[in-house]
């Protein structure tokens, strides 16, 4: 951390954090849903999540990201075994794991989007 970012923490007596867990929200569960509408679709999109990894994800040189809970048990291991911490590798792998994870989750939202006609959007709102 530089010397602003110290002085941010303690003037906002904001605390440093080293982990970020994110679930997103059930994106693909909804909409493989039979007559899913588009804005039970738009309702299922995370905004604040994905913001949240990438941010860790970027911060890699101290934060640690977590998006799969199939990881927790694999980082709990790590950090008995690491004195409470987590290593710079598994920071770093978990960092492109991140990415890869809401790039997917991007493309499956984009996905979504692009096979819905303007007629069919329509319908779900009054403007």
């Amino acid at each position: 951390y530089n010397e602003f970012h110290i002085k941010d923490l303690k003037r906002t007596g904001a605390v440093i954090f080293d982990m970020v867990v994110v679930n997103l929200y059930p994106f693909k569960d909804t909409v493989s849903k039979k007559g899913v509408t588009v804005e039970q679709a738009r309702g299922n999109i995370d905004i604040g999540g994905p913001c949240m990894i990438r941010a860790a994800a970027k911060n890699f040189l101290r934060v640690t990201p977590v998006v799969d809970p199939f990881d927790y048990e694999m980082i709990i291991s790590h950090m008995k075994s690491n004195d409470g911490k987590t290593s710079f590798k598994l920071r770093f792998s978990l960092a492109k794991k991140a990415f890869e994870h809401t790039a997917v989750y991007d493309r499956m939202i984009a996905d979504f989007l692009e096979k819905r006609t303007i007629e069919e959007v329509s319908r779900c709102y009054t403007l």
